[in-house]
């Protein structure tokens, strides 16, 4: 869910002002499983799907291959196909770029061009074009991976690359060139905005990571607009959510169907703002919009 509304599901709410079973009858072995990692009811059976093969896996056995990005206990996708390939489940063959700051799947099962969907409860396939490793993993993940041109994987890398090569300009700030936010009754463009680590999700990410949620923290941190954060266990359709979005940004407050959604330099997918690690894209837009 990457809507930032503040409904009736809320739970906890984060204010800044300027500165300022129903899975009962599964397998007992998976179930013993689910337990270990307290996976709540309805986020489903852990698995990969690659092509049209389906591989099982254990979330408490995934270690995390980005100690730089992950607590212990947490990890991103990317992991959870090391895992399977340990297991010798698959056989995966990959490198470290440093030059993009991620993990590449050269082959998997000995055929190339793969590229990944992930979506959490409540979610549906979408592109995207963010790094594999730094997509965390969360209860009720899916994964698949399937055959994409050279090309957009190329593009993608691209993407990358540039924001690594950004990043290495401004001698590793995150410094983003244009940041838009919108609501009803306002319209902002802000130039060159070095973002600041807030560590509002210390618990998965490591101290310092900086995600996309860190850029409205920001701008509330420099007086630029004021804003609300609302925490979400579950929404609607969606069983484990356990995110914060974006409630309200100067005086427009989220209601209904209508909030704030955000582009990480042009690409929107569904993955909470504060889940959402950033390089140094080229733009964000947080704007106004109804499902």
């Amino acid at each position: 869910v990457g809507i930032g509304a503040k409904f009736y599901l809320t739970r906890r709410k984060f204010t800044h002002w300027g500165v300022d079973l129903s899975i009962i009858f599964l397998v007992f072995s998976l179930l013993i499983a689910a337990l270990a990692i307290d996976l709540p009811a309805g986020t489903g059976d852990p698995h990969v799907r690659i092509g049209s093969s389906i591989y099982n896996y254990i979330p408490a056995e995934v270690e995390t291959a980005r100690p730089d990005l992950f607590k212990n206990g947490s990890f991103s996708v990317f992991d959870v196909l090391l895992h399977l390939d340990s297991e010798g489940q698959i056989d995966l063959n990959y490198h470290f770029n440093t030059s993009m700051d991620t993990h590449v799947i050269d082959s998997v099962n000995g055929e190339t061009n793969w590229w990944y969907y992930t979506y959490y409860s409540g979610g549906n396939i979408e592109d995207n074009v963010e790094r594999i490793d730094h997509y965390p993993w969360k209860p009720g993940t899916m994964i698949g991976l399937y055959k994409k041109s050279a090309s957009y994987i190329q593009n993608a890398f691209s993407t990358f690359k540039e924001e690594v090569d950004r990043l290495n300009n401004n001698f590793a700030s995150v410094i983003i060139p244009t940041v838009y936010v919108s609501g009803l009754t306002f319209n902002e463009t802000f130039y060159d905005i070095t973002v600041s680590p807030h560590n509002l999700r210390n618990q998965t990410f490591q101290n310092d990571v900086i995600t996309a949620m860190d850029v409205i923290m920001t701008l509330g941190d420099l007086g630029y607009i004021t804003y609300e954060l609302t925490y979400h266990e579950s929404f609607r359709g969606a069983s484990y959510v356990h995110s914060y979005f974006v409630s309200k940004i100067n005086a427009d407050e989220a209601i209904g169907r209508c909030g704030y959604l955000y582009d990480v330099s042009d690409s929107f997918i569904w993955l909470s703002a504060d889940e959402r690690i950033i390089t140094s894209p080229e733009s964000i837009n947080f704007y106004w919009g109804c499902l």
